[in-house]
């Protein structure tokens, strides 16, 4: 009976049925070995998210920057969270798009190679032409793979990367579903991912990538670079950014970055949410537009390099794990005592980062915020930043983002 109830859930998820789907959930989830699935399935629904009144959808970034956080921590921690997208995903307008008619439409296009196919959908994105662009997305897909049609999205978005990042944040988040959903059915957030870009990019000129013929003379040093940025010794900066990229660093080449963007993070977050997605992006990207887009992002977003002396870690301590954990908790819930106290005296006691991180994520589904699109975004990119950085340097993200969301 449990598995029809999973079954008949996974297929109220795609209707407008909150009434049906929510009790059902309720009753669900009291096994948390169904939190998987469902997860699954609403990465799915929500790619089909179509609403001609947003310019920019947030629907689909928002799943993934929950499931992101989801992966922090473990059933029964963070179903606060999953029962909200849930209920998001009833608000959520979307088209009927099916992987069978995607994948006919697709095949009914000539064979061509990568290249030219590659230019036919950039060309196709610029006219605004979005149905054609999605099925030779899909095409490129069929034929070449998948890695093949995410560098051509992810090209694509280099183009311009949109308002607060937003062209390249949301290329980004649907690449990520179309690897996780898997195929066939990985056809509709290509689809969909080809219809945004024909929105956001129509009329835009391709930027000219200049082909590097190699790494350069500088040393591909990530401690380096981090000296030079904060000297503003960026006359040497590009040459180190293009020596990591060609190093297959580039992901390490945004450390420096990510730090100065922990510090200013901008409107509702969405800088450090650009530098995180430019990082997972880097792996669909050629040295070469690794190399342009690391300078791009060094260049413009940001000039307050370095890690904050007063954020830096103390030695060890002894305080009782029961009580740091009983104060971190305080803070999730009351901003009291600050952030930057308890996720310090966590750190510095020896609580593992990760499960630090997954106490917050724990705590989110508690929390009674407003823009909760925006607050998922920006919270996914700052924990999955201090995971990047480290424990040593983990604490000013940490303490950035949890001081400013709206809890």
């Amino acid at each position: 009976m449990a598995s029809k109830d999973l079954d008949r859930l996974l297929t109220l998820l795609g209707t407008y049925d909150h009434g049906a789907a929510v009790p059902l959930y309720d009753s669900l989830i009291r096994d948390p070995a169904n939190a998987a699935p469902i997860l699954q399935e609403l990465v799915y629904v929500v790619a089909k998210h179509d609403d001609p009144q947003l310019h920019t959808p947030h629907g689909l970034s928002t799943i993934m920057a929950a499931r992101s956080l989801l992966h922090l921590t473990k059933p029964p921690g963070g179903l606060g969270l999953l029962r909200f997208l849930v209920l998001y995903n009833f608000g959520l307008p979307k088209s009927s798009l099916n992987s069978d008619a995607l994948a006919f439409a697709a095949k009914s296009i000539p064979a061509a190679g990568l290249e030219e196919s590659a230019v036919a959908y950039r060309r196709a994105v610029a006219k605004g032409l979005g149905d054609q662009a999605g099925s030779l997305l899909c095409r490129i897909n069929l034929d070449h793979g998948h890695e093949a049609a995410a560098h051509v999205a992810a090209r694509a978005a280099l183009d311009d990367l949109g308002r607060l990042g937003h062209n390249l944040i949301e290329t980004a988040a649907y690449l990520e579903a179309a690897h996780t959903i898997g195929p066939p059915r990985d056809l509709v957030p290509l689809t969909r991912l080809a219809h945004i870009q024909s929105v956001a990019l129509a009329d835009t000129p391709v930027t000219m990538i200049t082909e590097l013929d190699g790494p350069g003379d500088a040393e591909p040093d990530v401690a380096l670079l981090g000296e030079l940025v904060v000297d503003g010794a960026f006359d040497r900066v590009e040459g180190v950014l293009r020596a990591l990229a060609f190093a297959g660093r580039a992901d390490q080449a945004y450390r420096p970055l990510l730090v100065a963007a922990s510090q200013d993070p901008g409107f509702l977050g969405h800088t450090l949410e650009l530098v995180h997605h430019a990082r997972l992006a880097s792996r669909l990207l050629t040295p070469s537009e690794n190399a342009f887009l690391l300078w791009k992002l060094y260049r413009v977003l940001t000039t307050r390099f370095g890690y904050p002396e007063f954020l830096e870690l103390g030695p060890p301590t002894s305080v009782d794990r029961a009580s740091v954990l009983a104060a971190l908790e305080s803070s999730l819930a009351h901003k009291s005592p600050p952030a930057e106290t308890t996720v310090r005296q966590a750190l510095e006691s020896g609580v593992p980062l990760e499960e630090i991180l997954g106490r917050v994520v724990d705590f989110y589904g508690n929390w009674t915020v407003g823009e909760k699109e925006h607050t998922i975004s920006y919270l996914n990119a700052a924990l999955r930043t201090a995971l990047f950085l480290g424990k040593e340097e983990a604490l000013l993200p940490l303490t950035i983002a949890l001081g400013k969301l709206p809890f």
